[in-house]
């Protein structure tokens, strides 16, 4: 490994990633966030979701915005995806925009 991310962290980031949440406005709600790590991390010893959002947080990828409901953006875009595209996640580069 080139970053020093868990499996579990690359999940969350390709999930957001995925879901293009890159801005302070636009998150992805907590609760869903929370569903699909539970449907692909039960039966196996793996760390919680808190503790692999705080990794993702204290090592700058990921940030909180605290509204009603919590939710989750990423907040360095060139770390992150230079830590997908080291672990062979499907990453496009430079900019993408539907035509």
């Amino acid at each position: 490994m080139s970053c020093d991310l868990p499996d579990e962290a690359l999940f969350i980031l390709d999930v957001l990633y995925k879901g293009r949440h890159f801005r302070t406005d636009a998150g992805y709600h907590s609760e869903k966030l929370y569903k699909i790590y539970i449907k692909k991390f039960t039966g196996r010893s793996c760390l919680s979701i808190e503790d692999t959002l705080q990794i993702l947080m204290n090592d700058g990828y990921v940030a909180k915005i605290r509204k009603k409901k919590v939710k989750y953006y990423i907040a360095d875009m060139k770390s992150a995806i230079f830590a997908l595209k080291s672990h062979g996640y499907n990453v496009v580069d430079g900019r993408y925009r539907k035509l």
